[in-house]
């Protein structure tokens, strides 16, 4: 079994760091997490629950090195949470990757990328609800 089938047995723990804020200039503003313990998760897009002071909210999670961004080859965890717009920085967050929802590709124009998380949240939200 690859680490990718094993993501619902490990939760995910994460301070947030403050990033580039290319998410938030974009639409999709991310909590990029730097992680208590190290994981191997498949690079992609995850839908994930969030847990952040006892409250659990929907989010799509990238994991990966950004080749949108041609950030270098360090990999990175980054979450959009759904319907959430606090500023949580310094703080924890508890991840809990419940699907996989597609590879990491790189795009040619910034809008490919913004259609693609558009898609994304869209297709996590639908798969979330079946899930209740």
């Amino acid at each position: 079994m690859n680490a990718l089938h094993q993501f619902n047995e490990h939760l995910i723990v994460g301070h947030v760091e403050k990033g580039k804020q290319l998410g938030r200039k974009i639409g999709f503003p991310t909590a990029n997490l730097n992680l208590v313990e190290e994981l191997m998760i498949d690079k992609g897009v995850y839908g994930v629950y969030v847990y952040h002071h006892s409250k659990k909210y929907l989010g799509i999670m990238n994991v990966g090195n950004r080749p949108t961004f041609n950030d270098g080859d360090h990999q990175t965890f980054e979450v959009h949470i759904l319907d959430f717009h606090e500023c949580i920085y310094d703080e924890y967050l508890t991840i809990e990757v419940m699907f996989y929802i597609r590879n990491e590709i790189k795009f040619e124009q910034l809008q490919d990328l913004i259609n693609q998380l558009q898609a994304d949240a869209f297709y996590a939200r639908k798969k979330f609800r079946l899930l209740q």
